[in-house]
């Protein structure tokens, strides 16, 4: 059932979803299924925070769930405006939810980490094309290690300017090549995210890695220990003097030829070892 316009329901103000509320509680145990009026008020949250949910990759029928949780607490009665609370409550589920599908943990733990202070991970194939993260990709690909004599030289556009597009083929390129050498399609997306999103906030490959191999939220995220972790992340941002598999990816270098290199398959693929150099085949 939903509202379909015309006059707004008595219950769409807050004294009047208050009225409503206190006529269901006065139900008791059964007063969410027998009152005439809860139906109408469910199809109405749907209505109100259908947008809402379709912005955090959710759907309606998320946005009732969640407002239900709220609006079933007898203590939103005493809100001087009860909407505001369950809007309040509804948007943060659903951005906790959607984080949770982001971050591949509970939604509870998504809603820890939203007060925690961290960033959350950007989706590449998400971004706006002025986003910065793009750019320090770009940088990593274009620029030696910092303050590490060699220069990272990679076949391919080296020297050629690069484009939003070219870094996102960059970065799909990057997850093929991972998934090809064992590594679960979830744990490369996450993975690759969140070493680039560090990167963007570091401002440098070196800066990021060490940032990162302290890191113990993606160990927590992705089920991998310390070692493998460490692994993955020299592997995508480089040793000192070469690039890693982030700039030969950006820069354009294909699948099948960064499949060439044992080097990197080997770093790639033997997840149990001691972690290794990224070099050309």
């Amino acid at each position: 059932m939903k509202n379909t316009g015309g006059d707004r329901p008595g219950f769409a103000d807050p004294q009047g979803l208050r009225r409503l509320l206190v006529a269901v509680y006065r139900g008791g145990k059964d007063g969410w299924r027998s009152h005439p009026g809860v139906p109408a008020l469910l199809a109405f949250c749907q209505d109100k925070y259908g947008a809402l949910a379709r912005r955090n990759g959710q759907s309606p029928q998320d946005a009732v769930s969640a407002a239900f949780e709220v609006l079933a607490v007898p203590s939103i009665l005493d809100a001087d405006d009860p909407w505001a609370v369950v809007t309040t409550a509804v948007q943060r589920t659903l951005q906790a939810q959607d984080r949770a599908h982001r971050l591949l943990c509970s939604t509870d733990q998504a809603r820890r980490l939203m007060h925690s202070g961290d960033h959350d991970i950007a989706r590449f194939c998400d971004l706006d094309p002025d986003s910065s993260i793009p750019d320090a990709v770009e940088r990593a690909a274009s620029t030696p290690q910092d303050d590490l004599p060699g220069p990272a030289t990679v076949s391919g556009t080296a020297g050629a300017e690069m484009t939003p597009l070219d870094v996102r083929v960059g970065l799909i390129t990057v997850r093929t090549v991972l998934t090809a050498t064992g590594w679960p399609p979830e744990v490369a997306r996450v993975g690759v995210d969140y070493v680039c999103e560090r990167l963007r906030i570091a401002g440098s490959q070196g800066t990021a890695f060490e940032y990162l191999r302290r890191e113990v939220t993606p160990l927590q995220l992705l089920g991998l220990d310390h070692r493998i972790w460490v692994r993955l992340c020299r592997v995508l941002l480089g040793e000192p003097g070469q690039p890693g598999l982030l700039a030969r990816a950006v820069l354009g270098e294909r699948p099948v030829d960064l499949l060439d290199d044992a080097g990197l398959v080997a770093a790639l693929s033997k997840r149990d070892a001691r972690p290794v150099g990224v070099r050309h085949g």
